[in-house]
């Protein structure tokens, strides 16, 4: 199962997720909303199972990225998971939201891509609202 953890984060990254939750759930709050990880580090075949979803496998595509093309994937020299990046979902008043148009996940966007992470809804060709990642230099 996909990790949910900060410590499965990048040491970098963990910091600028807890920065990027805390101030998204602080405007989210007036808009009953809130944010949350929904995956920070994933397995190989974890991301192989995401990558046929769409493909070989039922579902909609929700990946473009296959076993260790994935930001979710890195691990540091140790093999310890270090994922490079990590998904968010928005609890609605009480419902999840998926709408990425929606004013609480431009607040998510925003906060985000002003810490200097990047916002893969930004991406030219395949958008993905919930993934956020450290910005390539």
């Amino acid at each position: 199962m996909a990790s949910r953890s900060t410590a499965d984060l990048h040491q970098p990254l963990q910091k600028l997720c807890q920065l990027h939750l805390a101030e998204a759930n602080k405007q989210l709050a007036p808009l009953g909303c809130s944010v949350f990880i929904t995956c920070t580090y994933r397995s190989n075949a974890e991301q192989e199972k995401l990558f046929a979803q769409g493909r070989t496998a039922p579902g909609k595509k929700v990946t473009n990225a296959r076993a260790g093309q994935s930001k979710h994937n890195a691990v540091s020299t140790s093999g310890k998971p270090a994922a490079l990046a990590y998904d968010v979902a928005i609890l609605d008043n009480g419902k999840l939201n998926w709408n990425a148009t929606s004013e609480p996940w431009q607040i998510v966007g925003k906060v985000g891509v002003s810490l200097g992470l990047e916002w893969a809804w930004n991406w030219r060709h395949f958008k993905e609202a919930p993934h956020f990642q450290l910005a390539a230099n």
